[in-house]
C-alpha cells in the first residue's frame, strides 16, 4: 500500500525492545470518562470489588459500554475518578469462549463488557462502532505500524503476546460480513517478525498482509483506510472498514478466549527527556509518577510526540487506551547565537541543519518552538508531507480572513489531525490548532442550523 506525505523525524529516547513488568502499585486511579464518553458508577464507596467485576457503565446505541475493575481491592469514589487501594493482585478468568461456537451477538457483549470495544476503529463512524449496528465491515483491518515517536511498537506487542494474538484473530470472522477479510498491516515483509506472522498464519485463508511504509503518520486509521481503498480491486467506497492495532487484538484474545477483561496495557515511556527509555507492562490505573522522571523540568505528554496531550504526572494514571507516555525537556534559555551553529544534533523537514549529513538524531528537541512566529511563506511543505492531500497553506489564509465556507470546501474536514503541517512549519504557525477550531466552529453552524429548521 501506498500513503501519500508523510515524514518520520529522528528523535533520540527509543525505548527499548524489553518490556519491564513492574509490580502492581499501592493504589489505581481510574478515570470515569472514555473516547469522550462520561461514565456512571455501579458501585458504591468503600465496596470489595474482585477483578473484572465492572466499575461503572454507560449507555449507548444497542448495548452497554463497561469499565472492569484491572484489579481486586477496595474502590474508594472520587470526583470524576475511581480509587482501589488495598490491590490484590489475585486474578479469576471470566467466562472463556472458543471461536468456532460463539455467536456475533456474544462476541460483541463480552467485548463490550470486557472495556475491549472502544478500542475498534470504524470507517462508518470515524470512531468507535456502534453496538447495535448490524452493517458489518467488509474489511477488519490490523495495524502493526507504530511510527510516532514514541508509541508502543508493534514488534514488542508481538514477541511478547503472539499466542493471545493469534486466539484474538480467530474470532474476528465473527465480526465480518460473508466473505470478508483481515488486512493485516507491517513494514518489511524480510522482517523475521513479519515472517512469523506469514508462517504461522499461512493456513488462513480470509487473512491478507498489506507491507506500507515506515512514516508517519501510517498508523493513522482514516489514512490506512484511504490506503486500503486504493490497493483492493473490487472494494466498494461505501464499504465499511474497521481498524484495530496489534495491542487491541491482543485485548480480543484474553478477552473471549482467556476471560481476562482488558486490565493491563503495554506502554512505551522514551523520549528526550527520559534516561532508561524502556517498554512498560503496567496495570491500568497505574499512577505515571511511578515510571515518569522526578524532574520539573521535563514535560510529560500522554501518546506520542505529534498527537500527545500534556499531563501532569502527579496527577495522570494510564488508562484503558494508553500506549505511549513522552517526556520531553522544557526549554529552559535560547541557544547563543544559534543561527551561527552548524546543527549537528538538530534534524530538520528542510536541509538546513548539519544533522542531515550525519543522520544524527535531534537532541535538541524541547517545548521551544525553535524561532519567532512568522506569517506564512508559502513554501508548500505542510502540503508536501500532508498524508490527507489537501494544502494547509491555502486552508491557513482562508481561516485567517475568518473565510470558513471557502475553507470548507478546500477540504477542511479531510484533515487527519496528524500535526505534521504544525511540526514542519519554518513560520511556527498552529496549523493544527487552527484547523480544529475550524472543524468546531463547522459543527457548532451546523447544529444550530438544525436547530431554527
Amino acid at each position: 500500500m501506498r500513503i501519500s506525505g508523510g515524514y518520520r523525524p529522528k528523535i533520540p529516547g527509543r525505548p527499548s525492545g524489553i518490556v519491564e513488568e513492574p509490580p502492581i502499585p499501592r493504589r489505581l486511579i481510574i478515570r470515569l470518562h472514555r473516547d469522550g464518553l462520561k461514565y456512571r458508577p455501579v458501585i458504591h464507596d468503600g465496596q470489595s470489588v474482585e477483578f473484572g467485576e465492572v466499575l461503572a457503565e454507560t449507555a449507548v446505541p444497542g448495548a452497554t459500554l463497561a469499565l472492569p475493575s484491572p484489579a481486586a481491592g477496595k474502590a474508594m469514589l472520587e470526583e470524576e475518578q475511581l480509587v482501589l487501594e488495598q490491590i490484590r493482585p489475585d486474578i479469576t478468568p471470566l467466562k472463556t469462549y472458543q471461536p468456532e461456537r460463539i455467536t456475533r451477538g456474544e462476541t460483541v457483549a463480552a467485548l463490550a463488557r470486557g472495556g475491549v470495544w472502544p478500542l475498534f476503529w470504524s470507517s462508518a463512524t470515524r470512531g468507535m462502532p456502534e453496538l447495535g449496528e448490524d452493517r458489518k465491515p467488509r474489511v477488519i483491518v490490523l495495524n502493526v505500524v507504530m511510527t510516532e515517536p514514541f508509541r508502543a511498537r508493534g514488534k514488542v506487542i508481538l514477541r511478547r503476546s503472539w499466542s493471545r494474538i493469534i486466539q484474538g484473530l480467530k474470532f474476528l470472522p465473527r465480526l465480518l460480513e460473508d466473505y470478508g477479510t483481515l488486512e493485516i498491516v507491517l513494514t518489511a515483509v524480510r522482517d523475521p517478525v513479519a515472517r512469523m506472522m506469514y508462517s504461522d498464519l499461512a493456513g488462513f485463508a480470509w487473512i491478507h498482509f498489506r507491507p506500507i511504509p515506515l512514516r508517519y503518520p501510517a498508523e493513522n486509521p482514516r489514512v490506512l483506510v484511504q490506503a486500503l481503498r486504493r490497493s483492493i480491486p473490487g472494494l466498494q467506497k461505501d464499504s465499511t472498514i474497521w481498524v484495530i492495532d496489534v495491542q487491541a487484538a491482543e485485548a480480543v484474545g484474553g478477552c473471549l478466549a482467556e476471560g481476562l477483561p482488558l486490565h493491563q496495557r503495554l506502554i512505551a515511556a522514551g523520549g528526550p527527556g527520559c534516561a532508561h527509555p524502556r517498554h512498560l507492562a503496567v496495570r491500568i490505573g497505574t499512577p505515571v509518577s511511578s515510571f515518569a522522571p522526578e524532574s520539573p523540568e521535563i514535560a510529560t505528554l500522554c501518546g506520542g510526540l505529534f498527537r500527545g496531550d500534556r499531563v501532569d504526572p502527579a496527577r495522570a494514571a494510564v488508562q484503558y487506551n494508553d500506549d505511549a507516555y513522552f517526556f520531553l525537556p522544557e526549554g529552559s534559555a535560547r541557544q547563543f547565537l544559534a543561527f551561527l551553529r552548524p546543527g549537528f544534533d538538530r534534524t530538520s523537514y528542510l536541509p538546513c541543519f548539519a544533522g542531515r549529513l550525519t543522520g544524527a538524531a535531534d537532541r535538541r528537541l524541547t517545548t521551544f518552538l525553535r524561532g519567532e512566529r512568522r506569517p506564512c511563506i508559502t513554501c508548500g511543505l505542510c502540503e508536501k508531507v500532508c498524508p490527507a492531500r489537501i494544502m494547509p497553506q491555502v486552508l491557513h489564509r482562508y481561516l485567517y480572513r475568518q473565510a470558513l465556507a471557502e475553507a470548507e470546501r478546500a477540504g477542511l474536514e479531510l484533515c487527519v489531525d496528524c500535526n505534521l503541517c504544525t511540526f514542519v512549519c519554518p513560520s511556527k504557525i498552529e496549523l493544527q490548532k487552527q484547523f480544529g477550531e475550524a472543524r468546531q466552529a463547522l459543527l457548532m453552524e451546523r447544529a444550530e442550523a438544525e436547530r431554527t429548521k
